[in-house]
């Protein structure tokens, strides 16, 4: 390959959020859960019991780590998959994004050289362009993701500061590592030098047994862990959580300059949501919901889409990653589609070099299941046209 450089990102995480809330769209675009599948009762309920418990603690300065009982809930949720961890370990964070930026701000510096899966998240990319990484991609091959007797040899000969995985739902493929895989993975991080920073935000969507984090193979010294309750519980909470690892005592500084703490209202009914038992059942509610709309999907693509797309069925969350059977101008499909007031995530922005054929991510939990069948009819209506 050649050598990595740097990049422009294709996508900006401002134009797809601004996109979050706008009326009368068909949004297959941003990773975002539907309204109808959020726990609102539950969450009401916490909220209630959090003003009852604390009163006026929750509306003054707090830790700038996080509120401790939250902390420790986290904890022994990671320590269920294998970690071992402890809550004063943890730093509460205002979602996945705020976790990765301050690791990137820490790790890298302009030229330096981060491994991604090929494609990659579009907000974590455009992280690393204004941070002046240069990028060294791992093309995802198959269900289980990248190559790791090719990614040894990469990242012995190009010795990157970092590796950032997506292990479980990968946003956007939808690849999971198996976890026969993952002691690997970390161990190759750990020989050759390399940071491995997890973004584990789609792992409790996994409908098939949640694997282990990559935490399970760590004491801190490799892998930092980067979560957050936007995909399961409400992306509204903004609370995400990171596990530094050896990187804590630069990264709670560092967050704590940027604002001082998280959210403590948040993060109080985030903590009493926990402690009432209500998030498992809501997983178990949730992951069904997320397979029907999966389903639905696939069957419109299958028929409606042009012939030959390949859209291959996650092992959970409620994205799909969909490959077109030739290259087609999606700039021009993307704005015909937003005159019929429909958008989708194409594929350019997941990338940092063209690619040779088109792809889409498509959003299956958004819109609701009329929308997303007719959504889905006109927009293979369009590339059928393209």
């Amino acid at each position: 390959m050649t050598e990595p450089r740097p990049f422009q990102a294709a996508g900006r995480l401002v134009d797809f959020m601004r996109q979050a809330d706008e009326p009368g769209l068909i949004n297959l675009a941003a990773g975002v859960p539907g309204l109808d599948s959020l726990p609102t009762e539950e969450l009401q309920a916490a909220f209630t019991r959090a003003f009852v418990n604390e009163g006026a603690k929750m509306f003054a300065y707090h830790h700038p780590e996080g509120d401790h009982g939250l902390r420790e809930q986290l904890a022994a949720r990671l320590q269920a998959r294998g970690a071992s961890i402890r809550g004063p370990q943890l730093i509460t964070v205002t979602g996945c994004t705020q976790g990765v930026q301050l690791l990137v701000s820490i790790l890298i510096k302009p030229g330096d050289i981060v491994a991604v899966e090929a494609p990659a998240y579009y907000g974590m990319l455009e992280v690393l362009s204004v941070a002046g990484a240069r990028v060294l991609p791992l093309p995802v091959a198959g269900p289980h993701g990248f190559d790791l007797d090719s990614t040894e040899e990469l990242l012995a000969r190009w010795k990157p500061r970092a590796l950032i995985v997506c292990a479980a739902l990968s946003n956007p493929s939808g690849v999971t590592i198996p976890e026969e895989k993952r002691p690997r993975l970390v161990e190759m991080c750990r020989t050759h030098g390399v940071r491995l920073i997890e973004d584990d935000i789609y792992g409790e969507l996994i409908e098939d047994g949640v694997p282990r984090s990559l935490l399970a193979w760590d004491d801190g010294s490799t892998v930092s862990y980067v979560s957050s309750f936007s995909k399961t519980v409400s992306p509204g909470l903004r609370v995400g959580v990171c596990a530094p690892g050896t990187l804590y005592e630069d990264f709670a500084a560092r967050k704590c300059q940027q604002d001082l703490h998280s959210a403590v209202v948040s993060e109080v009914a985030l903590r009493e949501f926990l402690a009432a038992d209500a998030l498992d059942p809501h997983l178990a509610r949730l992951r069904p919901r997320n397979a029907r709309r999966r389903a639905l999907a696939l069957e419109v693509i299958a028929r409606a889409f042009p012939k030959g797309t390949r859209a291959s069925p996650p092992r959970g969350g409620y994205m799909l990653w969909t490959e077109l059977p030739r290259a087609v101008d999606l700039a021009k499909v993307r704005e015909i589609a937003r005159k019929e007031r429909i958008v989708f995530g194409a594929g350019p922005v997941f990338y940092t070099e063209p690619q040779a054929t088109s792809s889409l991510r498509l959003n299956c939990a958004k819109a609701s299941e009329a929308e997303l069948v007719s959504g889905l009819e006109t927009l293979g209506g369009i590339l059928c046209a393209a």
